[in-house]
């Protein structure tokens, strides 16, 4: 069970958001639906929640079939993966690539796993996620992972055989029908749910057709920050934001289900962490409202609407508890650049 909401930086759904744009779909509007800010394709090394990722991949397969996620990463390509992409574009061959990305995972996703294991001739890649997705949504997950670790070899420019067996968690219906067609090797199900690729020596060590494209790329100092500070509360923070972009107030239940718990658990891992999830909302909101009312000009009745606030008494005493002064002396005080506090109610 998860400890902390799980997040992965936006770039890991830039492909399906490239295809969806591309494909003549409403994007933002799809992103909105899905629990997620519109705009977020130029925004690709925000946190967002994995669940809301995973229901927007499975809204684009209950549209266009099951075979979607290759499909979309054959269209948009590793280049389109942030900060992994990165990496395979600056990489010589495909082991430097899977190696340099094993180290840069803890920058990418908070749940997941992935690694490259040499062996006799070969190596394998696996990756995993440490939350426990359902193996419908899990074998289309994987298929659009397995299609991005393609992508990797792909660049070699090799027309051989590329993969000698995939392991993938099967459809609770279809099984891999239709999988060893795709990847063009063994396709079998997975006993753990994880994705193994296994290529040959020769493969992982073939040099890429254009070499280096781009500069070496440093992994940013504490490129660990998408794990937070270790608390359920600090994850639920960070993407708070971007739950509010997308829409009304978030509600327990949804937040639930984004950290992959009950109702239940959740209020309670809050509770011992000394908070609440409208504890969290209500601060976000009073730091949105401070941010605006120091920065706009706009009627203070306005800001409280725009901020969520349905009176401006709600409001002023909202802005007490985080500055001790009302919002009219903290506009004026942050205007002529004095500090004010303690004043008269507003």
């Amino acid at each position: 069970m998860t400890t902390t909401l799980p997040l992965v930086r936006a770039a890991a759904i830039a492909p399906l958001m490239v295809w969806l744009r591309d494909s003549g779909y409403p994007l933002d509007q799809m992103l909105l639906d899905a629990g997620l800010p519109a705009g977020l394709i130029e925004d690709r090394d925000r946190p967002i929640p994995l669940m809301a990722g995973i229901r927007l991949l499975m809204e684009v397969v209950a549209r266009e079939g099951q075979d979607v996620p290759c499909r979309m990463v054959a269209h948009a390509g590793i280049e389109e993966l942030g900060l992994l992409g990165q990496i395979v574009m600056s990489s010589r061959t495909p082991r430097e690539a899977f190696t340099k990305v094993e180290r840069a995972y803890l920058h990418h996703g908070s749940h997941e796993l992935f690694t490259l294991t040499p062996g006799s001739g070969s190596g394998a890649v696996r990756h995993a996620f440490r939350v426990p997705v359902d193996c419908e949504r899990l074998s289309f997950v994987q298929q659009y992972v397995a299609a991005l670790i393609r992508t990797v070899v792909l660049r070699t420019g090799h027309e051989g055989q590329l993969i000698e067996r995939v392991e993938l968690t099967p459809h609770p219906r279809n099984g891999v029908e239709g999988m060893s067609a795709e990847f063009g090797c063994e396709v079998v199900p997975s006993a753990n749910r994880t994705v193994t690729m296994v290529f040959s020596d020769a493969v992982l060590d073939r040099p890429y057709v254009n070499g280096r494209q781009v500069a070496d790329v440093v992994i940013p100092a504490g490129s660990a920050v998408i794990r937070g500070d270790g608390t359920l509360a600090g994850s639920i923070t960070t993407i708070l934001p971007g739950l509010m972009e997308a829409g009304a107030e978030p509600g327990l239940a949804n937040v639930a289900e984004l950290a992959f718990m009950s109702r239940r658990t959740l209020q309670r891992r809050l509770a011992a962490e000394g908070t609440s999830l409208s504890d969290l909302i209500d601060k976000m909101r009073a730091e949105q409202a401070i941010a605006r009312l120091t920065a706009s000009g706009n009627a203070i009745r306005t800001v409280a609407a725009e901020v969520g606030y349905g009176s401006n008494a709600s409001f002023s005493r909202a802005i007490r508890r985080w500055t001790k002064t009302s919002p009219s002396r903290l506009r004026r005080s942050a205007h002529d650049g004095r500090t004010t506090a303690g004043d008269e109610a507003e």
